[in-house]
């Protein structure tokens, strides 16, 4: 037998506590707890970033971190609307020629398809290939149906399907330009869960067999088929274990293969079994968290998919789960709730950092000064409270040295500036414009003031520690905007005026950049001009108004990311946090607000750590 370290290239090294970052095949014995130690490969599903639009049936394509989720049926129509995942979240791609779902697709987010699927106007053979950013019409599928494929753009096949009359056992591949008839199925049927190559490609579940109508009770044919296709012939393989139809399948290869969720039948429920097929047999694998059907399954590596959207328990869900093989344990975004304020408010004006943050001032139905800490457990209500009753400014800096500026209760809003030490507030220069519902960012000494309203304004003042003064202003003037990072390297988002409009500052201008995918006012925002969080907000399209989106930034485009418990707008962030580590804290629940929740949410942003395991030697 081969020694361990003629097979590795190293021996087992003794050590009193684990390695920080230990490598795929090594292991080693560590003496403090007297145990064989080494990387154990984990499967597990883990919480993405949501879809921007719920949806269910619809088309997708690429891998799990350059995915593609376009079309689809929402809780009330069939949409052209397309989303891009980077492996984190969503983010808003081109829209197709023809709203629809139910069809297939095929190919990499930088060269898809999609083909055939239910219009309003009744099933269609429509096929439109992506680039990246946007759809162009090509040639019809020959049968015009609902359907499902795999492959890649310019080498794809539509399998099967139904056309609202009959089950189809018809198979046609694309060559790039047009469609042509191949090899038909064994059994004429509903394909679904579509995953593959041209070469060795799979499809399970649906209905298939005899009979022209696929009701939810299942008659007219079995719904746990698995037909594999080796690049010149379909093979009816073993059955899954169990009946199901509108399930999702994704991997690498026909032999390589995940069938997820879908509903049983009977009873039509929904149900959360991952089962894989590794070429000979099936095996159960992790669930997926959330039971649902109508999703969607994207390729990948043998050890990386993802699962978007579809239905829940009734509902039309645009929930993102990940499945991952790996030795790493990945732990999702996620948020928390953390301890409430001692006085609940909103329109307060945050500084700090999630576990040094201060909150002062506010409105309460009347506007206040109160002053108040959290210390990443608990707020405490401060002596030191501001020179006078304020709400609708912002703050920044850090919790010893911060800064807040502008509000409320001025008519026209006041121009004042506060500045914190720590244990008290004493007053710094005055604004040359007063302003409330005002972005800012900076540290005390190195302050930058954007927009705000009285009326909206695109004016920009910069503070030095003593003085503002006033600098280039914004593309467009806006108020309930927000702001982070630097006085050299900041951002703004939102406001009334333009809801989903992003704004770099270099130090000296202002460049526009990546639309938020949903358009927001009165957010609170963390990070730096490279990774900043936008959280909730308002939205007029929303009811009510307050939302719980997240949304997260790399210095281009903007994703989804975790969404919050509690919807609020005009609450407090952490301006000198990070994009994984921050806090939204009190604000309200509507636009025009009767209750101000003095809840406190903490976001952690996604984790990998090294699965350490124990071995034994029997």
């Amino acid at each position: 037998m081969a020694a361990y370290k003629d097979l590795i290239g190293q021996k087992i090294t003794k050590v009193t506590s684990n390695p920080g970052e230990p490598k795929t095949g090594q292991m080693w014995y560590n003496s403090t707890t007297g145990t064989l130690k080494g990387l154990s490969v984990v499967e597990a599903f883990s919480a993405g970033g949501p879809a921007t639009t719920a949806r269910w049936g619809a088309s997708s394509f690429g891998i799990q971190t350059a995915g593609v989720m376009a079309l689809g049926n929402t809780a009330t129509a069939r949409v052209a609307t397309t989303e891009e995942y980077n492996g984190s979240g969503f983010s808003t791609g081109g829209t197709a020629g023809t709203a629809r779902y139910r069809g297939g697709g095929a190919g990499t987010e930088t060269a898809g398809l999609i083909f055939g699927g239910e219009s309003p106007g009744g099933d269609t053979g429509d096929t439109e290939e992506y680039n990246g950013s946007s759809w162009s019409e090509q040639n019809n599928l020959s049968k015009a149906r609902r359907t499902t494929g795999f492959g890649i753009q310019t080498a794809a096949y539509a399998v099967g399907g139904y056309d609202n009359v009959n089950k189809q056992s018809q198979v046609e591949s694309y060559d790039g330009t047009s469609w042509t008839s191949g090899t038909a199925l064994p059994l004429a049927g509903l394909t679904e869960g579509g995953s593959g190559t041209t070469s060795s490609g799979r499809t399970c579940g649906g209905f298939f067999g005899p009979g022209a109508t696929h009701p939810p009770s299942g008659s007219g044919g079995t719904t746990n088929n698995n037909i594999g296709w080796n690049g010149s012939s379909w093979s009816d393989d073993t059955a899954l274990p169990s009946n199901r139809y509108n399930t999702s399948g994704f991997g690498t290869s026909g032999d390589d293969y995940y069938a997820a969720g879908g509903r049983a039948t009977p009873p039509n429920a929904s149900i959360n079994t991952v089962n894989y097929w590794n070429g000979t047999s099936w095996a159960v694998s992790p669930s997926l968290a959330t039971a649902r059907y109508n999703g969607q399954g994207q390729n990948g590596t043998p050890s990386a998919f993802v699962y978007m959207s579809g239905n829940a328990s009734g509902t039309v869900t645009g929930n993102t789960e990940e499945f991952n093989k790996s030795t790493n344990t990945i732990t999702a975004a996620a948020w928390a709730s953390g301890s409430a304020t001692n006085t609940s408010r909103r329109a307060q004006a945050g500084l700090g950092t999630q576990t040094a943050n201060i909150i002062a001032g506010g409105y309460t139905g009347s506007y206040i000064s109160a002053t108040e800490s959290y210390d990443g457990s608990s707020w405490t209500t401060l002596p030191a409270s501001l020179p006078g009753n304020q709400g609708a400014g912002t703050g920044c800096g850090t919790q010893p040295s911060g800064i807040t500026f502008g509000g409320d209760p001025a008519t026209p809003p006041a121009g004042q500036t506060n500045e914190w030490n720590g244990s008290a507030w004493t007053s710094g220069g005055t604004m040359n414009t007063g302003r409330q519902y005002l972005a800012g960012f900076g540290i005390q000494t190195s302050a930058v003031a954007a927009g705000g309203d009285y009326p909206a304004v695109a004016l920009v003042e910069e503070y030095n520690g003593t003085s503002w003064t006033e600098v280039a202003d914004l593309n467009t003037a806006r108020r309930s905007i927000t702001g982070a990072g630097i006085a050299t390297a900041g951002l703004v988002f939102g406001g009334v005026e333009d809801l989903d409009a992003t704004e770099e500052w270099n130090g000296s201008s202002w460049t526009a950049s990546g639309n938020l995918n949903t358009g927001i006012n009165a957010s609170a925002g963390s990070g730096t001009q490279t990774a900043a969080l936008a959280m909730g907000g308002s939205n007029p399209s929303s009811s009510p108004p307050a939302i719980g989106n997240t949304e997260n930034y790399d210095g281009t485009s903007w994703v989804t990311s975790a969404t919050m418990a509690q919807g609020r707008s005009v609450g407090s962030g952490t301006p000198s946090g990070t994009s994984t580590a921050a806090l939204q804290t009190n604000g309200s629940t509507q636009t025009a607000p009767t209750s101000h929740p003095g809840s406190t949410e903490e976001f952690t942003g996604e984790t990998s750590t090294a699965n350490i395991t124990d071995f034994t030697t029997s």
